[in-house]
């Protein structure tokens, strides 16, 4: 499998949780994707980077109403539609209902493109040149989109296009096929196995499938995890040493194999390596920097070292909340400043921006709220939050509000 070609993704950020999901499920067969949460830093530019959309031998297209509406994506898609086969080079994925195959449809999207550029000219008609430089930048790039937008639209509507709801269905077999991935029958059926949530028929499968093709060292990982699952730890040790002797490099098996021994609480130092390994074969598993961020706390008290793991996940995932909570406790086992009490504020915050049905989250910050800085009313807040993502969780909710109440009187007896 050729593994090198490079894919860039042009998506509006409202589609973040689309494209983590896509991100997942082609690091499963080693493709990483260029995005801007990875690639772009602090003070970065972000015209440099859309250039590189026109040097990627693929470019995957999130289309939804957000992105044929956002500026940003429409300037991607002037850099792609420069290339003479652009139409081989990008893989439209459609992610909303939007209406792009009537003439009602493309003429409300043009029609809002037209009226952005309008908007525009208008404010700065009567305005100097000289002082306005960036802003007549601005409305060349509208009339760029405005003469290419129906056009673009056109083309979408004559495509063969399939929605991301069909893509996750057949397991991404249509965009393994476009990038020319061959012969993936095995993974993909090992992929259906593993999917399964009767560990009993997973076996069964999997033996199957070892009557079809030469184990691999996704069959051997996928049968660790399956011993680990039913508590066969040594079945489970072998079976990921085989999986790695076939590939050395296999970070999915390196941190399922790390997180049983740190689950099982035995052999810290190895588990701790092969945190490590998989995180030098991919930097960007965030799964691995959690677990090993876990196991420094844990294991070896070292929460600097666990600090710098979190800190890591949110340099190239930005919106990655679990590394924000973990974080935020991190800052919890430091000096209660008001300095550390806004920090901690803010990366819940943070947190519950890119995810706002994150329980855990909800029930920390609620605690912390009302604990440490009095605020109850917005623990109740919180909590509340709680019983709206999981309404079983009433109990709960009702112990920690009675508890809110009596910190409440508690304090206000202490000034009275």
């Amino acid at each position: 499998m050729d593994n090198k070609k490079s894919i860039f993704v042009s998506y509006c950020w409202n589609d973040s949780k689309i494209v983590d999901e896509i991100e997942a499920s082609l690091e499963v067969f080693q493709y990483r994707l260029v995005r801007d949460i990875h690639e772009l830093k602090y003070k970065d530019s972000i015209s440099n980077f859309m250039e590189r959309i026109r040097k990627c031998d693929f470019s995957i297209l999130i289309i939804s109403q957000s992105y044929l509406s956002s500026k940003n994506c429409m300037k991607e898609v002037l850099h792609v539609i420069k290339e003479i086969d652009f139409k081989k080079r990008i893989l439209p994925i459609i992610a909303d209902d939007v209406d792009i195959y009537s003439s009602q449809g493309r003429i409300k999207i043009s029609q809002l493109w037209f009226e952005k550029r309008k908007e525009l000219e208008d404010l700065i008609k009567n305005l100097p040149p000289t002082n306005i430089i960036n802003e007549i930048q601005e409305l060349k790039t509208l009339e760029e989109i405005n003469s290419s937008i129906n056009g673009f639209l056109g083309y979408l509507s004559d495509s063969n296009n399939i929605t991301y709801d069909n893509l996750k269905k057949e397991n991404y077999k249509t965009l393994f096929n476009y990038l020319g991935v061959k012969d993936l029958t095995h993974l993909f059926e090992l992929l259906k196995i593993s999917l399964l949530n009767d560990i009993e028929m997973q076996e069964i499968q999997l033996d199957d499938w070892a009557q079809k093709y030469n184990p691999t060292t996704d069959y051997y990982s996928l049968k660790a995890k399956i011993a680990s699952d039913n508590n066969r730890f040594s079945s489970a040790e072998t079976f990921y040493n085989r999986s790695l002797n076939l590939d050395k490099k296999n970070f999915i098996a390196l941190n399922n194999y790390g997180f049983m021994l740190y689950k099982t609480k035995t052999k810290s130092d190895k588990a701790k390596e092969l945190f490590e390994k998989a995180i030098k074969y991919q930097p960007q598993h965030t799964i691995a920097r959690l677990n090993l961020a876990s196991l420094l706390r844990r294991d070896f008290n070292d929460l600097v070292g666990a600090k710098i793991q979190y800190e890591k996940i949110i340099s190239y995932n930005p919106t990655e909340s679990r590394a924000y909570v973990n974080l935020a406790e991190y800052y919890k086992n430091q000096n209660s400043t008001k300095e550390t009490q806004d920090i901690i504020v803010q990366l819940y915050n943070e947190a519950l921006k890119f995810n706002n049905d994150y329980l855990d989250a909800h029930l920390v910050f609620g605690n912390y709220l009302s604990e440490t800085l009095g605020k109850h009313d917005e623990a109740i807040h919180h909590y509340n939050e709680v019983l709206r993502i999981d309404p079983r969780s009433i109990d709960l909710v009702n112990t920690l509000k009675d508890r809110v109440e009596k910190i409440r009187f508690r304090g206000l007896n202490i000034y009275s």
